[in-house]
């Protein structure tokens, strides 16, 4: 009886430990400040375009997460944004070998550079947040997005990166 009765209690341990272990997981994440529900004002310029603007340039972009095989950065608010009128796609209802349309793999890979941003969140010391943002606010590969922001200090023509202040997630 007593070898049941520390069984018993074991298993009820075990299982109180589990639960609190997937409540802990199953936390919800903070939508960054950036993300609004409505999009930024202003004309969006295309992503080849504003590829040439200056550091600390505002700038609004649109497009799609797309352009790279794995357009999130795990563990930093930083993703690819793709321009539609320069790269697109994969149809994956055409293409029985693609599994990953957001790629863009049919375009070359010259013009899939041209076409891209890559898009960070700040905090307020100015680092990139130490949050992924996979599925947060929404956001996933594919999603239409609309982001208003500053061209980066450290940005180039070759390496375009916009700090995002207000970013938008189409529904």
């Amino acid at each position: 009886m007593k070898k049941m009765l520390v069984a018993c209690v074991l298993m009820a341990v075990a299982v109180g430990c589990s639960k609190q272990e997937a409540n802990r997981k199953a936390a919800p994440v903070k939508v960054p400040a950036q993300f609004v529900n409505a999009a930024p004002a202003g004309k969006a310029t295309p992503i080849p375009e504003a590829r040439n603007l200056e550091p600390g340039t505002d700038v609004v972009l649109a497009g799609r997460v797309m352009g790279v095989r794995e357009p999130f950065v795990n563990g930093r608010a930083l993703f690819i944004l793709g321009d539609e009128a320069t790269i697109t796609p994969c149809n994956a209802m055409d293409d029985d070998h693609c599994s990953m349309p957001w790629d863009a793999c049919c375009d070359p890979m010259e013009v899939r550079a041209a076409g891209t941003a890559s898009v960070q969140l700040l905090d307020d010391d100015g680092n990139v947040l130490a949050l992924g943002l996979k599925g947060v606010g929404g956001l996933k590969e594919l999603s239409k997005v609309t982001v208003a922001g500053t061209v980066a200090a450290a940005s180039t023509p070759e390496a375009f990166v916009v700090n995002a202040s207000a970013l938008f997630v189409e529904p």
